[in-house]
C-alpha cells in the first residue's frame, strides 16, 4: 500500500499518473482493509489537489506556515487591552523563538 501510494506521489507526466492511480486503487481493492479504504476514499476526495500538484509541483506550504505563525503570536498577545502591551508580548514571543 505505502509503496503503491509512493509511486503515485512520484509520478511526473499525466500518462505515469494515470497508470499509478490505477495500480493504487487495485492495490485498495486487494487489501481489503477499513485504513486502506479510507486512504483510497481520501485520494478520491483530494483527487482534483493532489493532480495539480502532481502535475505542477506547487504547493502552498510556505504561506500556511507563515499563516500558522501569525496566528500563534496573535494568540500569545491575547487578553491585553492595551495595545503598547499586547505588541510588547508579541515581540517577546518572537525574541524568545530566535534565542531558542
Amino acid at each position: 500500500m505505502k509503496e503503491a501510494l509512493r509511486r503515485l506521489l512520484t509520478a511526473r507526466d499525466r500518462h505515469t499518473i494515470s497508470e499509478h492511480l490505477h495500480a493504487f486503487h487495485v492495490t485498495v481493492i486487494n487489501a481489503d482493509m477499513d485504513e486502506t479504504t479510507r486512504l483510497g476514499a481520501t485520494i478520491d476526495r483530494w483527487w482534483p489537489e493532489l493532480l495539480a500538484f502532481l502535475e505542477t509541483r506547487i504547493t502552498n506550504a510556505r504561506t500556511e506556515g507563515y499563516n500558522r505563525v501569525i496566528k500563534q503570536i496573535k494568540r500569545t498577545g491575547c487578553g491585553y487591552r492595551n495595545q503598547t502591551n499586547y505588541e510588547r508580548r508579541i515581540v517577546l514571543h518572537i525574541a524568545a523563538k530566535k534565542a531558542a
